[in-house]
């Protein structure tokens, strides 16, 4: 069986659609979990009014994607996981059919990167495009990466149980980078496959802006911490931190960078303590990824 795990906050109507388009998926098993991250709008009364058999989970306070995520992902009583952002949609009715027989032609897969479309179903989403190879030439192909976009993926549960699941302290940004590595440090693929889509409609309660003033800089700072050896992390954290703190003068807001400076050496400790260096062997294979390597 399949889990749909569906992180949702403040946004009333984007959810109610998207339940609407997974209400219609066929040739499969499937459950649907959706995890409220403390809406302030009615999110959950609309859903229990509207979809009573989808398993509604309520988080008491604010928690951030990751932390959203994870629970939903424990909560699974399927041993794969298709992870959607509230602000898509899904045109396709065999698209968890597709998940399925991906799974079974690539059983080494531990994960499955979508394909994120504009609402148009044609534009490529290009700001979710992290993938170490260049979204023109590799938008419409099948190839092993080193990333995922938590807008639209499928992974074994117990891959990503093994990882350790989404690293709670970043809240969000950069989340889907560190499982993605850890995924690859246990020993599994990640592959992208462009047959499996999904409609991206960002909504108003994104916060980009923040992502890109606070949380990008910080947990940056964070994932050096995390996952590189040493005499890496200082090569990976200092010339990104240098861009950061030119973007913010040149935009404004030095402010914030010193404030997601301050509170990434606020929880450094903790990061510290959860330091799990990758593997020589994986840091070789995701500079590899880069060449594109098909599976």
């Amino acid at each position: 069986m399949i889990s749909i795990v569906i992180p949702s906050y403040n946004r009333r109507d984007a959810i109610l659609r998207l339940l609407d388009g997974l209400d219609r998926q066929e040739g499969v098993d499937f459950e649907i979990i959706v995890v409220d991250d403390g809406s302030s709008d009615d999110s959950v009364e609309a859903i229990r009014r509207a979809f009573p058999a989808v398993k509604l989970l309520v988080n008491e306070r604010n928690g951030g994607p990751a932390v959203t995520r994870n629970r939903g992902i424990r909560a699974a009583s399927g041993d794969v996981i298709v992870g959607l952002d509230s602000d898509v949609t899904v045109d396709d009715a065999y698209l968890l059919s597709r998940v399925e027989v991906a799974f079974e032609a690539h059983p080494k897969a531990a994960g499955l990167a979508f394909r994120i479309l504009k609402p148009d179903g044609i534009s490529e989403d290009v700001e979710r495009w992290w993938h170490p190879v260049p979204i023109d030439r590799f938008a419409d192909k099948r190839f092993l990466t080193s990333y995922f976009s938590g807008t639209g993926y499928a992974f074994r549960k117990q891959a990503l149980l093994d990882a350790g699941l989404f690293p709670e302290i970043f809240y969000m940004h950069y989340e889907e980078v560190e499982l993605a590595w850890r995924v690859l440090d246990q020993g599994g693929i990640i592959l992208h496959c462009p047959d499996l889509k999904v409609l991206h409609h960002e909504g108003k309660t994104t916060g980009r802006s923040r992502v890109q003033t606070f949380y990008k800089p910080r947990n940056q700072v964070l994932l050096a911490l995390s996952c590189y050896p040493w005499s890496q992390a200082m090569g990976f954290a200092l010339p990104r931190i240098f861009f950061q703190f030119c973007r913010a003068v040149r935009h404004g807001h030095v402010t914030v960078f010193v404030r997601a400076m301050m509170d990434a050496m606020r929880v450094a400790r903790l990061q510290l303590s959860l330091r799990k260096p990758l593997q020589a062997g994986t840091l070789l294979e995701i500079s590899r990824l880069r060449e594109g390597v098909h599976p």
